[in-house]
């Protein structure tokens, strides 16, 4: 079992940061209060030109952290001290396949090793063409697939059997960003995913809309393992919010989750 997969022996908490932004020593400071305060997973964004996943919250920072001159190397190299830092943290990149691709799939996965990370989101990756990525992650780099509302059953039997370390979930359609409402159709969506996904000791970790310590809640009590939260730390970032508030967001999400009634 890898470190990640062993991370949701109990519901977690997962965090995302767009990587570098919006500088090297502030992003670590963010990341680190995210870990400190109940964040089980952290889920760092390699920033790239055409996000086509994420909403505008995500995407500002992507520009912001790229006009700046941010390369894939510079959020490695940060994965790397932020391993130093925190040994027993599972870490995971999200990105985009052009961008694998473009660095050279051994390479990619190269520097995932050399740098702490534990596995890879390529969003816009499915797993037909993924056989290149696999064979270069090998046995110790978790490459994790996406399933959404459209995912017929058949496929997530598929989705289950490529993905490893978790199944990402995303929770409704169209882009990530906060919600001010849990839309009841994610929790039916995690209800009928999250039991396919067991039958392959896969566990589920749910994104896209979450913002508050309800949402996560809920969705743990309908059978996540997981619970993504990205846009809301991230406009904290871009309103320039110190890191003691990311932590005090991060701890009022992962009280919630632990407070909550796995079925």
């Amino acid at each position: 079992m890898s470190r990640l997969q062993d991370a949701f022996g109990t519901p977690q908490l997962v965090g995302y940061l767009v990587g570098n932004h919006p500088d090297p020593d502030t992003f670590l400071d963010n990341a680190t209060a995210l870990i400190e305060n109940g964040v089980g997973v952290l889920e760092v964004g390699i920033p790239f030109s055409d996000p086509v996943a994420d909403g505008p919250t995500i995407q500002e920072a992507v520009v912001q952290a790229m006009d700046q001159g941010t390369r894939p190397r510079d959020v490695l190299d940060l994965c790397g001290r932020l391993r130093e830092r925190h040994p027993e943290t599972p870490l995971v990149v999200m990105t985009y396949a052009n961008l694998a691709y473009k660095m050279g799939y051994g390479r990619f996965a190269d520097q995932l090793r050399e740098n702490g990370v534990d596995g890879a989101i390529l969003a816009d990756l499915p797993p037909e063409h993924a056989g290149e990525v696999q064979a270069a992650f090998g046995h110790d780099l978790d490459l994790i697939f996406l399933a959404s509302p459209a995912t017929s059953d058949a496929r997530l039997e598929k989705l289950c059997t490529a993905s490893r370390g978790f199944l990402y979930l995303v929770g409704l359609f169209g882009v990530t960003g906060e919600r001010a409402e849990l839309d009841p159709r994610t929790v039916s969506l995690v209800e009928r995913v999250a039991p396919v996904a067991e039958k392959h000791s896969l566990p589920v970790a749910v994104g896209f809309g979450i913002s508050k310590g309800e949402h996560a809640a809920r969705l743990v009590e309908a059978g996540a393992r997981g619970v993504v939260v990205g846009s809301a730390f991230v406009r904290k970032v871009l309103d320039g919010a110190p890191a003691r508030d990311l932590g005090s967001l991060a701890q009022e999400l992962s009280q919630a989750i632990r407070e909550a009634r796995a079925p």
